[in-house]
């Protein structure tokens, strides 16, 4: 099964004690984007005194990634981690950034504070669910192509036509939990398809 992201880039803002609090989120394919992040943030907030992070990445969410920068060890990247994991996600990155208000929070005030803004800018980006799917390809006379796309179509698929010079390319994406209801369809209409590849549909949640 493969886990969802985040739907659109996203942020939230808290003030604790005086402390303020931003945490980001954002889309990524891989832990080297993670870096560049948090440079930026650093560059967009000079005067700030820590800009903490947290991703996962990979389809299974094999991969991951947490900085506390500078922040007692385990009260800032790992509940931010933890908020990212909590949700299921995968392919994101949550970064916070602190401005210290001169009120100490604590052991648990930071875990608290910091895993609960980036739970709240993962709550706005939204979800996107993936599901796996094969890609079916199929050769078709240029004169039965419109008849065959109409009937694909009535079924509750979107196939793509392409008129070439001596035929028409037939293409439909079908998501595997549907794909023998596909084969039957095309084997009933006289369709000989082929896969071709795999592919990553994305539907909101």
């Amino acid at each position: 099964m493969l886990l969802p992201t985040i739907a659109r880039g996203a942020s939230a803002e808290v003030e604790i004690s005086r402390s303020r609090f931003i945490a980001t989120a954002h889309r990524i394919a891989s832990l080297d984007e993670l870096a560049p992040l948090v440079r930026d943030a650093r560059r967009a907030h000079p005067d700030s005194r820590h800009v903490c992070s947290a991703a996962i990445v990979g389809a299974h969410g094999e991969s991951s990634r947490s900085n506390d920068d500078g922040e007692p060890a385990g009260t800032a990247g790992s509940p931010i981690l933890s908020a990212i994991a909590g949700r299921g996600l995968t392919d994101v990155a949550v970064l916070v950034v602190r401005w210290f208000g001169g009120v100490k929070l604590g052991t648990g005030g930071l875990v608290r504070a910091y895993g609960g803004i980036a739970a709240d800018a993962l709550d706005v980006a939204g979800r996107l669910e993936r599901v796996a799917a094969t890609e079916l390809v199929a050769r078709l006379p240029h004169a039965d192509a419109p008849r065959l796309e109409h009937a694909i179509r009535a079924a509750g698929h979107e196939p793509t036509i392409d008129y070439e010079a001596t035929d028409a390319r037939l293409a439909i994406v079908v998501e595997d939990a549907r794909r023998a209801e596909a084969d039957a369809l095309l084997a009933q209409l006289g369709i000989a398809a082929e896969a071709t590849g795999t592919r990553v549909l994305e539907v909101p949640a």
